[in-house]
């Protein structure tokens, strides 16, 4: 069958987007060699040393919220402190959303992450604080899955000793974090997507201030 010249051209430009697609799609991992895995393992303890160095602090975020069509700005606000972490999520012009606080999540209406407080803490560092397993290997990265009762995984820049992205996989949510913007020593921007609701935040780092612990109780 003869071609037109206009489906030939038509043909040929679906042909090359096709090409270029697959030129930079990334490819899979393959097995890690016990080099490549001890590699990992020491970039990634880089990566929770770097995530520690950050003291008792309160962090504020800038949050653009997207659930389908509609799109919110809003705020996070983070106190982390020895033992004990709280955050507030509040939506335009402050009107709350959801509360973390006692290992509890408070939420009126939304639950905009399923991460109990110590979760939502390890994401903000840009870690996960379970063990890891090297699962596969690439150029300049690696495949981590990490121990529990849920799956969760992660791609591991080794030349940044930094975590790319991390997938956790639970009950109702399958969540999707990329981490970008500098490390002080936190990642400065996240965006994370629930891939079963649809759901997205994108947070941006805008202010931190050192929280100066309280001093013992005297006896």
């Amino acid at each position: 069958m003869k071609l037109s010249p206009r489906r030939g051209a038509a043909l040929a430009l679906v042909l090359a987007a096709l090409t270029a697609a697959c030129a930079t799609r990334r490819p899979a991992f393959g097995p890690a060699g016990a080099d490549e895995s001890r590699q990992a393992l020491s970039a990634w303890q880089a990566a929770l040393a770097r995530a520690d160095s950050q003291g008792p602090v309160r962090l504020l975020y800038d949050v653009k919220m997207s659930d389908g069509l509609l799109k919110l700005p809003g705020t996070l606000a983070v106190e982390s402190l020895p033992g004990k972490v709280e955050a507030t999520m509040t939506g335009p012009f402050g009107s709350p959303i959801a509360r973390y606080a006692s290992g509890v999540l408070e939420a009126k209406g939304a639950r905009p992450l399923p991460l109990e407080p110590e979760e939502l803490l390890s994401l903000l560092a840009g870690v996960w604080r379970t063990a890891p397993q090297v699962a596969g290997a690439r150029a300049g990265e690696t495949l981590l899955r990490f121990a529990g009762r849920e799956p969760v995984e992660g791609v591991l820049d080794l030349a940044g000793s930094r975590l790319a992205s991390l997938r956790i996989e639970r009950a109702g949510a399958d969540l999707f974090a990329v981490f970008s913007g500098t490390l002080d020593p936190w990642p400065e921007r996240i965006s994370v997507e629930d891939r079963r609701s649809r759901r997205r935040l994108e947070l941006a780092l805008v202010a931190r201030e050192p929280v100066e612990p309280a001093p013992p109780a005297n006896p």
